[in-house]
């Protein structure tokens, strides 16, 4: 199995023990909507944002690893850290000559998949550094909260129309 991302979907049906849920017919019951969960998730995703304008390497702390980062036309395996911190500075490097500044989360949804497992939605709006709008842009997340807390393990670019719903 050379392919990084069949690799890492089967290391996490693996880790997850969805096999055994499936042949054992085990259903899980719905997951507690601890609202205090939800508020560390939406802190984590402020934090990132706030990061993401100031420093990529700082805004890649708040992933896990693996991450996959699914753009329009191509998926990314990200294995480890400096990978992500790669990928941050080329988009950040990428913005700045457009007079990118910071950007804020708006209309934000999150939808709890388990006690562990979030998806968050947002739009992103941009701002340049002499205040105007850049053009906005839609962002889906899956977090896992694991030991270090909640950590991103996927970005999604997501038309503006089609973010999650919210529980």
């Amino acid at each position: 199995m050379n392919d990084p991302i069949r690799q890492f979907l089967h290391s996490a049906l693996r880790s997850a023990g969805l096999g055994l849920f499936l042949s054992s017919g085990v259903l899980l019951s719905q997951p507690a909507h601890a609202k205090s969960e939800k508020e560390a998730i939406q802190q984590v995703l402020s934090g990132y944002y706030d990061a993401l304008s100031r420093d990529p390497n700082e805004a890649a702390s708040f992933y896990g690893e693996p991450v996959i980062i699914v753009l329009p036309a191509e998926v990314l395996p990200l294995n480890k850290r400096a990978d992500v911190e790669a990928f941050l500075t080329k988009l950040l490097s990428g913005f700045k000559p457009l007079g990118f500044s910071y950007a804020k989360l708006s209309d934000s949804r999150i939808k709890m998949l388990s006690e562990t497992t979030a998806i968050y939605s947002t739009v992103a709006i941009r701002y340049k550094t002499d205040g105007s709008e850049m053009p906005r842009g839609g962002f889906t997340y899956l977090l896992h909260k694991g030991p270090s807390g909640w950590k991103i393990h996927e970005l999604v670019v997501t038309d503006m129309d089609k973010l999650v719903s919210a529980d």
